[in-house]
């Protein structure tokens, strides 16, 4: 858990802006506030391209949320039983 004077911490990072966007809506559908940061640097490609990126997108929450996003991000499992979430 984060220091109360870190507002927002991160709870997912991707390596694609369309999967960090997916995971920010669910969140926010939950009635958790979500923000997508490090989408707008995407190289060459410009402002609209989901793909991957070098960087990496990262999902930020409100600190006292963390846990809930954790624990909704991680019911979202894919085929293989992973998480749709990378911890950072």
């Amino acid at each position: 858990m984060h220091e109360r004077n870190d507002p927002w911490v991160v709870v997912a990072s991707f390596g694609a802006v369309w999967e960090a966007d997916f995971a920010a809506e669910t969140l926010r559908e939950a009635g958790i506030p979500a923000h997508v940061e490090g989408g707008q640097n995407v190289a060459i490609f410009g402002l609209g391209y989901q793909g991957p990126t070098q960087f990496g997108v990262r999902v930020r929450v409100p600190w006292h949320r963390e846990l809930d996003a954790r624990e909704l991000l991680d019911l979202d499992d894919d085929a293989h039983g992973e998480s749709i979430a990378d911890r950072p």
